[in-house]
Order: structure tokens, then C-alpha cells, then sequence
């Protein structure tokens, strides 16, 4: 066990206050004891031989302890992050609580101030759901489908705070509308994101919620009298055109592309 000590930490200097380091070497050494009893027990019982052999098998342990570094340093900034991030909520939903029932004792306008306590609730899930879709979208594509159901789920549940807001605070009668908006951004945001992350079916999505999108837009018109309902269903079959555009574009782009590729093989 010396000869595995001198050698790790030949290889590995001790560095004060470090953890992790001596994390890792206490580990590197178990494994090394390990192997030796094991190479022992198969009837070989020269120790130098046995010591060189186990040695030989560990011979990059800089690599390895700055591979084994990052995922401690990452394990332990997930730790750190989850316990900040229940800290943080136990205290920010107090001071809902509290702000709900300061304004409300104050102003006596219990029909109004409710807002605050189911906004205040909405934004921490919008903020909870904002983290789960950056966490996903950082993972492989196989996990991005939860990405984009955190990332839509944000952005519709803020359009329900927003016109959750406006309706405790205001006599609109069009507040409605608000969530016709969250509509399309919900559709909008999950369209950019397959296009930013460079998914396969990205074009198909676009094709797909561009209609949908449309739909919402006519009501959105329609019911603020920009334009009249008579006139703004031509909204919907707008769609439709630019549906084809983006079809004709995307078929002309593969037709330009193929004689590149077919260039590419033939020079290789």
C-alpha cells in the first residue's frame, strides 16, 4: 500500500483544503488495494510484480482526477443550486403571504389583492418551470421533448398570471385576449427552440402551428376591432400561403443542396 501512496501522490501533489482531491485519492487507493488482492488471490504472490502491474494500469490519474474534478464540481453546484433554490422559495413565498395580507389589511380590497397571492404562486411555477427546460435543453435531444413541455408550460402559465392580473385589477372586459397571446407565444417559443436546437422536424412544426397560430391571431383582430370579423378570417388562409412558401423554399433548398453533396462524393 506504501508503494500505491508514494505513487499517487507523486502523480497527484497534495494541494491543502482540497476535498475533492483527497476524495479522489482515497478512492484511486481503495480501487488499487482492490486490484491487488484480487491479482493475489489468483496464485501470483510476487509483491514488486504485483505493485508494478496494479501501477501500470493507472497510469493517466491527471486526466482521469481532472474528468472525476468536473462531475464532482457539477454534482456539488446541483446540490448547492436545489438547496438555494428551496430556501429561496420557502422565503419568496412568505413574503407573498405577507405582502398579500399587508396590502390587503391596508387598502381593505380583499376582490382585488387575492391576485397577489395567485400570481405570486404562478410566477414561482413559471420560475420552477423555467429551470426544468434550461436543465433538459442542456441534456441529449432524446430529452428535449421535456424541454419544450417545461418551456411551454412557462410561458403559458405566465399569460394566465397576466391575465389573472389584469382581471383582479382592472374592468376589462377584453382581458380574455391575454391568453390568446400566451396561445401564440406558447406555440412560438416551442417553434424557436426545435429551430435553434437544429431539430430534424423543426420546418414541420412551424408548418404545423403557423395555421394554429393564425387562428388565434383572427380571433385576437377580430375581437379588438382592428379589423372587422368579416374581413380578418383572411388571416387563416394567409397562413396557408406561407405554409406553402416555406414548403417551396424548403424543396428548392434540398434541390440545391443535392448536387453539392453528390460533388462532395465524387472529389472524395
Amino acid at each position: 500500500m506504501e508503494s500505491y501512496i508514494n505513487y499517487i501522490n507523486s502523480q497527484l501533489p497534495d494541494n491543502p483544503g482540497d476535498k475533492i482531491l483527497y476524495k479522489y485519492k482515497r478512492k484511486v487507493l481503495e480501487e488499487m488495494t482492490q486490484r491487488a488482492n484480487e491479482i493475489s488471490s489468483r496464485g501470483l504472490n510476487d509483491r514488486k510484480v504485483i505493485d508494478d502491474l496494479v501501477v501500470s494500469e493507472y497510469p493517466d490519474l491527471k486526466d482521469t482526477y481532472g474528468e472525476y474534478y468536473k462531475k464532482e464540481k457539477a454534482a456539488m453546484n446541483r446540490k448547492r443550486n436545489i438547496l438555494l433554490n428551496v430556501i429561496g422559495s420557502a422565503i419568496y413565498l412568505i413574503c407573498v403571504v405577507v405582502v398579500f395580507l399587508t396590502s390587503s389589511l391596508a387598502t381593505k380590497r380583499w376582490d382585488m389583492t387575492w391576485a397577489i397571492v395567485v400570481d405570486g404562486v404562478l410566477l414561482w411555477v413559471v420560475y420552477l418551470l423555467s429551470i426544468g427546460a434550461s436543465s433538459f435543453a442542456k441534456m441529449k435531444k432524446i430529452f428535449h421533448i421535456f424541454a419544450r413541455i417545461f418551456l411551454m408550460g412557462a410561458v403559458i402559465v405566465f399569460g394566465v398570471a397576466a391575465f389573472i392580473y389584469v382581471l383582479a385589477m382592472t374592468d376589462l372586459g377584453s382581458s380574455w385576449i391575454i391568453l390568446m397571446f400566451a396561445l401564440i407565444a406558447m406555440f412560438l417559443s416551442d417553434a424557436i427552440f426545435t429551430t435553434a436546437h437544429k431539430h430534424r422536424l423543426a420546418i414541420f412544426y412551424w408548418l404545423l402551428y403557423i395555421p394554429v397560430i393564425s387562428v388565434f391571431a383572427f380571433i385576437i383582430v377580430g375581437a379588438s376591432n382592428i379589423i372587422a370579423w368579416r374581413y380578418a378570417w383572411i388571416i387563416i388562409p394567409l397562413s396557408l400561403i406561407i405554409d406553402l412558401i416555406i414548403i417551396l423554399f424548403a424543396i428548392a433548398k434540398n434541390k440545391v443542396s443535392e448536387p453539392e453533396v453528390d460533388d462532395t462524393w465524387k472529389e472524395s
